[in-house]
């Protein structure tokens, strides 16, 4: 849907050029970011995906956030008629959009915490309100690793999953 991609290109757009002026006066950083997982979820299978984060400085030890990416949810689900098993298969992909906080808990060990929306990428999908609860640590300057749990709601069901986040700052 060209509305919704026109809609990710700006928050992205808006994103970029927030923390590009906010980097004059402190330290923002960036990240890119890949993540692999599994659903928790009924019938939940992989989960993977990507992100591009920015890391503003809000005072010593506390960073707002600001990401988008694309996360895949795979499923898979079977069933049994007249003696022939039948199995389903698929996947539902979202581009979710999160601000949030990060915060150290010491050196290099960290809490995360985001809330946002995710746009479905299917034709005709509705979004669902996203959060993403992390906790992290620095492996170097460059590198930091993350366990974080993944939650997408809408209308009372919740498709959810945890995944391993290995991000490259810059």
């Amino acid at each position: 849907n060209q509305s919704k991609m026109k809609k990710v290109l700006l928050f992205v757009a808006v994103i970029f050029v927030s923390a590009a002026s906010v980097n004059a006066q402190g330290k923002t950083t960036f990240s890119l970011a890949g993540n692999i997982g599994y659903g928790t979820y009924t019938y939940g299978k992989l989960v993977a995906g990507g992100d591009i984060q920015a890391d503003i400085p809000a005072t010593t030890g506390l960073k707002i956030t600001a990401s988008a990416g694309y996360e895949s949810f795979g499923y898979s689900t079977s069933y049994v008629s007249n003696g022939v098993t039948y199995i389903t298969k698929g996947h539902s992909s979202y581009i979710p959009l999160l601000a949030g906080v990060k915060f150290n808990l010491s050196t290099n060990l960290y809490g995360h915490a985001q809330l946002g929306y995710s746009l479905s990428t299917a034709s005709g999908g509705t979004g669902a309100f996203t959060y993403a609860p992390s906790i992290g640590y620095m492996l170097s300057k460059n590198f930091d690793i993350s366990a974080k749990y993944f939650g997408l709601s809408r209308n009372g069901a919740t498709v959810s999953g945890i995944v391993a986040r290995l991000a490259y700052n810059f």
